[in-house]
């Protein structure tokens, strides 16, 4: 379908043969004052259009749609358009460069640097006065972060990055998914564990940040469970109240790697 003699040149299209997809945000006054300079100097847009092939002769507009709006707007006959490799990196490309859209972030493993700079086009593109980037930043960087799945856990940080302010931070923030735990290991008797398996399942546990156990200590919770009479238990139960870090919400899990 598309012509690769076309790629990357500059071509005079009519305006009938081109399309678009997505409608221009920008205000009729500015398309018709832009309109009316586009007249004045010769009916011709000196910033082109990019478009990329659909069919013999039939483009779709990838980026710069306000100067197709302009132009449409002028009444133009033809306009200046370059023909893009139809690449979905080359369109994201395009679109970035023409600020239709923000180029984006890994927050999962962004540096602190390139976090604060984000950070601070937030700031000032939102007017978000209570928002400090650099003290944010380092709360970030020290959290746990590689293993959000969402940025929920950016409004547990008190930095004033609120629910209502996550659509922005999403527009510029990607998060790069979890990578899954290893195999749990097997189950075992509680009462008939060695205190060196209590703790190599809740450090199992523990390492792999699973269920809020990322905030016992597993040496001491171990401790507390082996040395712990077992003798009359009926249930796990009792382990919630050890007063070792597990509580009614974490029994679940730990159900998961014990049993009596």
């Amino acid at each position: 379908m598309s012509n690769s003699e076309n790629i990357g040149k500059l071509m005079d299209l009519k305006l009938s043969k081109i399309e678009s997809a997505e409608p221009c945000s920008e205000s009729e006054f500015i398309i018709a004052g832009a309109a009316e300079a586009v007249l004045q100097a010769g009916n011709r847009n000196w910033i082109p259009i990019i478009v990329k092939e659909t069919g013999d002769y039939q483009y779709q507009v990838v980026s710069n749609h306000f100067v197709y709006a302009v132009a449409q707007q002028a009444k133009l006959d033809s306009v200046w358009c370059i023909v893009i490799d139809p690449k979905p990196s080359n369109i994201e490309q395009a679109k970035i460069l023409a600020r239709e859209a923000n180029p984006t972030v890994n927050l999962s493993t962004a540096s602190k640097d390139t976090i604060i700079a984000v950070l601070k086009y937030l700031v000032k593109e939102h007017n978000w006065n209570n928002v400090k980037p650099v003290e944010t930043a380092n709360q970030i960087v020290e959290s746990n972060r590689e293993q959000w799945s969402d940025f929920l856990p950016l409004t547990k940080l008190k930095c004033n990055l609120n629910k209502a302010r996550l659509g922005c931070i999403a527009q510029v923030f990607t998060l790069s998914p979890p990578p899954p735990p290893p195999p749990p290991p097997e189950a075992v008797s509680v009462k008939r564990a060695s205190r060196d398996e209590i703790f190599d399942r809740l450090n199992y546990l523990y390492t792999n940040k699973i269920g809020g156990f990322e905030n016992i200590d597993a040496e001491k919770t171990a401790d507390a469970i082996f040395t712990a009479n077992k003798g009359k238990w009926k249930t796990l139960s009792p382990i919630s109240k050890l007063e070792c870090g597990i509580d009614t919400a974490k029994m679940k899990i730990i159900k998961t790697l014990f049993s009596l």
